[in-house]
């Protein structure tokens, strides 16, 4: 007679696996994501007046462009 061993683990216990497991990508997700703000935030700083006013909402850029990177 052979004796199977089922692990079970429980829901909550596969969640928190599961979390712990994607930390390195949620923290290279968020990296690429600051990267990203940044660069795009630096190039509205980039624009001259009139191009800005091309975009059609200067108001709406300056704001965007003094955020810091971190905020979405």
């Amino acid at each position: 007679m052979t004796t199977q061993s089922v692990t079970s683990h429980s829901p909550r216990e596969n969640v928190f696996s599961e979390r712990v497991g994607s930390l390195p990508k949620r923290i290279i997700d968020t990296l690429q994501e600051w990267r990203r703000r940044i660069s795009s935030r630096h190039e509205l700083a980039m624009l001259s007046e009139l191009e800005l006013k091309d975009i059609g909402y200067p108001a709406r850029v300056e704001a965007e462009k003094s955020k810091p990177f971190w905020r979405a």
